[in-house]
């Protein structure tokens, strides 16, 4: 997946429905810009991202599984693209 790829998915999420789901994919959008403008570096983002997939830990809810495991691939994805900068 590449960051144009991950903008999407998360512009999709920020426009859903569930709105934990919705604000964390807007937070992850600021943190990709702020990465992006130099305002913050990879390393930064990565914590951050990992801090957030923290607090998706405690989501059991079933409909709320598939929208907690779609963030974490896109998450993921970011702190493996943040690792190679």
């Amino acid at each position: 997946m590449n960051i144009n790829e991950i903008k999407a998915h998360l512009a999709d999420m920020a426009n859903g429905s569930d709105v934990d789901f919705a604000n964390a994919a807007q937070f992850l959008l600021q943190m990709i810009a702020a990465v992006e403008a130099g305002q913050m570096s990879a390393s930064e983002a990565a914590e951050s991202m990992r801090d957030v997939q923290r607090q998706l830990d405690v989501v059991q809810s079933g409909h709320q599984l598939a929208f907690k495991e779609q963030l974490n691939t896109i998450i993921n994805g970011l702190i493996a693209l943040a690792g190679a900068v």
